[in-house]
């Protein structure tokens, strides 16, 4: 049902998740940050409860697969179940049970991992990843964005996307959240509201 990015800067040590759907309010359910520890992004047969249950374990010395295998270890349901994860180290995880429904694809490598089920291509994935490691220099927010859209613009989730949503993590600043709940074109309004945050306060680095 979902498409989605996490992504880690260890040099700059700035955190971003990145997720489109085709159901309504995406972000209220999916992404999830906890500054200087990692980013999270749960999908399929979502349990909200995941991302901040994983963080917080990770935040107390857990690895990313340790903190998975903690909180799936007594779930009946976690085959349904698609989660990603990378901590502020750059180390990746993710979790894809045998049960979501097809097609569904995931790749890691440090620093990132992408995830998606439900999808309309087998070449979703694989064109995210391309494009994430193309814009190696591109304002890291904008660097997930351009991956979201490369991820639809490959057929994306098979019924349409009719939410997306971004959270991003620098140091001394709190968490930017933008979220499209519900639209036709729920990619292009999330890349206007990037623009527009950034517009005044991070010009040159999105122009980037």
């Amino acid at each position: 049902m979902t498409f989605s990015i996490v992504a880690s800067n260890p040099g700059t040590k700035e955190l971003c998740v990145a997720t489109s759907t085709g159901l309504v309010a995406v972000g209220d359910l999916a992404p999830c940050i906890l500054p200087n520890v990692g980013a999270v992004c749960v999908q399929a047969m979502v349990n909200p409860s995941y991302r901040e249950n994983i963080l917080d374990l990770m935040k107390k010395g857990f690895s990313n697969e340790t903190a998975f295998d903690h909180v799936l270890k007594n779930d009946e349901k976690k085959e349904h179940r698609q989660i990603i994860v990378v901590n502020a180290k750059g180390q990746s995880h993710i979790f894809s049970g045998q049960k979501i429904i097809d097609i569904s694809d995931s790749c890691m490598e440090d620093n990132f991992a992408i995830a998606g089920n439900m999808l309309a291509s087998a070449s979703v994935i694989s064109s995210m990843k391309k494009t994430f490691l193309n814009n190696a220099n591109v304002f890291f927010p904008k660097r997930l964005l351009l991956t979201l859209i490369a991820g639809e613009e490959a057929g994306g989730d098979k019924r349409g996307c009719m939410s997306a949503a971004m959270e991003y993590f620098k140091p001394n600043r709190r968490i930017m959240t933008l979220r499209i709940d519900y639209s036709n074109n729920p990619l292009k309004e999330l890349s206007m509201a990037l623009e527009q945050r950034f517009s005044e306060e991070c010009k040159e680095a999105f122009d980037r």
